[in-house]
C-alpha cells in the first residue's frame, strides 16, 4: 500500500486511536497531528484521563458501540498500559491490530527512576506485571530509541520482532525557529521539564555554582519530584544567577525557548536517562538553540554529538559547566551547532515525518 499524497487524496484505511490518554501529551499530539497531516484516516475512542479502570472501561465501551469505526488498528497512545487488556478484546473481537505505544514502562519510572516503589515489593510486582501484560498482548509495541526497545525486549521478554523505534518527534506549529537573541555578551540557559531524577536538575545547579562569576544566568521552569533539593542546592549562589519559573504552557514554553541561548536536556543518572530522547531535544533544536544533554546509548542513535548538540558525562557538573562556558567563548560555534540540529529536526522529526514513519511501519507488517 503506498501513502497517500500530501493532500490527501488517496486516504489510507484508518487507526482508531483508543484509551483514557490526553490528546494534548506531546508524543500523543505528535503523532494524531501528524496522521491527520498525511490525510490518513483516524477516528478516537478516549475517556477521560482521571476515571479509575471500573469507570472507565464502561466508558470507553459505550463510545466504541457508537463511533461505527472500521479502522484496521486499534492503537492504545502513551501511558495507557491499563486500558490495553480492553483493547485486545476489541480488537480480537473485530479481527483487528493491536499496537500499544507505551512511551515509558511503568517499572523503570517507579522503581529505577522516581524510586517511589521499592524493589521486591507488591507494587513493584504490579507494574512489572503491568508492562509485561500489556507489551505481551499487543501485536506490536513501539518505543521511542533502540535503546528502549532493547530493555522491553530484555526485562519483559518481549520479542525483538515485535518492537519498532518511533522517535518522539515534535509539534512544528507549537516549536517553531526563531532568529537567534543577541544577549550583549551575557548568556542565557534555559531547562524545562518535570523534575524526574533522570533530569538531574541537581547536576544543572552545580554546574551554575561553578559558573557563579560568568556572565550566565539559568532559567528552570517546571515541578515536581527534585525541586526543592534543587532549590536547595541553589541557596548561597548570586542573586538572579538562578530563577525558577513555576510549569508553562507550551505556547509559552516556545517562546521562552526563543529567548535562551542555550537549552539543557537531561544530566540524570538512573538507568531510564539512558534509554530516552525526551521532548526537549527535539523542541530546543526544532526552535533553533544550542543544546546541550547527557551522552548516552539512546542520545547516540540519533543525534550526532559536536555536530548536532554538544553532550557531556551524565550528572558530571564539571563537564556540564565546561560545555556551556565552551559556548559562550566560541558564539559562532554555538550557531553553526543550533543551525545544524535545528535543520536536522526540522527536516527529519516534525509530525508528518513521524506519522510517516508509523505508516511504513505498520505497512511493512501488513497492519493496512
Amino acid at each position: 500500500m503506498t501513502a497517500p499524497s500530501s493532500n490527501g487524496a488517496a486516504a489510507a484505511p484508518g487507526i482508531l486511536f483508543f484509551g483514557g490518554y490526553d490528546p494534548a501529551y506531546p508524543r500523543n499530539a505528535v503523532i494524531r497531528k501528524g496522521w491527520a497531516k498525511c490525510g490518513f484516516a483516524s477516528s478516537e475512542c478516549r475517556a477521560g484521563t482521571r476515571l479509575k479502570v471500573h469507570l472507565r472501561y464502561p466508558a470507553l465501551l459505550w463510545r466504541y458501540v457508537w463511533i461505527h469505526d472500521s479502522s484496521r488498528v486499534v492503537f492504545v497512545p502513551d501511558f495507557r498500559h491499563k486500558d490495553v487488556p480492553l483493547a485486545w478484546a476489541i480488537a480480537r473481537c473485530t479481527h483487528r491490530h493491536l499496537v500499544f505505544d507505551p512511551l515509558v514502562s511503568r517499572y523503570e519510572t517507579r522503581v529505577l527512576d522516581r524510586e517511589d516503589v521499592s524493589p521486591g515489593s507488591a507494587q513493584e510486582r504490579h507494574n512489572r506485571n503491568l508492562d509485561r501484560t500489556s507489551m505481551k498482548l499487543a501485536d506490536l509495541v513501539l518505543a521511542d530509541t533502540g535503546a528502549h526497545a532493547r530493555f522491553y525486549a530484555s526485562e519483559f521478554s518481549v520479542p525483538g520482532a515485535k518492537i519498532k523505534v518511533l522517535p518522539v518527534g515534535f509539534d512544528e506549529d507549537k516549536f517553531v525557529e526563531a532568529p537567534f537573541p543577541d544577549g550583549g555578551g551575557a548568556c542565557s540557559v534555559l531547562f524545562y521539564g518535570t523534575y524526574l531524577p533522570l533530569h538531574g536538575v541537581e547536576t544543572i545547579v552545580e554546574a551554575a555554582a561553578i559558573l557563579r562569576d560568568a556572565p550566565v544566568t539559568f532559567v528552570l521552569v517546571g515541578g515536581g519530584q527534585t525541586l526543592e533539593t534543587a532549590r536547595s542546592k541553589a541557596r548561597g549562589l548570586p542573586g538572579g544567577k538562578i530563577t525558577f519559573r513555576a510549569p508553562v504552557s507550551e505556547a509559552e514554553l516556545g517562546r521562552l525557548i526563543a529567548h535562551a541561548h542555550i537549552v539543557l536536556g537531561i544530566f540524570g543518572t538512573t538507568p531510564k536517562a539512558r534509554l530516552v530522547v525526551p521532548n526537549k531535544v527535539y523542541q530546543a533544536l526544532a526552535v533553533g538553540r544550542a543544546l546541550i544533554t547527557a551522552e548516552t546509548p539512546a542520545i547516540g542513535e540519533i543525534f550526532k554529538s559536536g555536530v548536532h548538540l554538544d553532550t557531556v558525562p551524565p550528572g558530571d557538573a564539571s563537564a556540564l559547566a565546561g560545555a556551556i562556558a565552551s559556548l559562550m567563548r566560541d558564539p559562532a560555534r554555538m550557531r553553526r551547532l543550533a543551525d545544524a540540529g535545528g535543520s536536522y529536526v526540522r527536516s527529519e522529526f516534525n509530525s508528518r515525518r513521524i506519522a510517516e514513519k508509523l505508516f511504513a511501519i505498520l505497512e511493512e507488517e501488513r497492519f493496512l
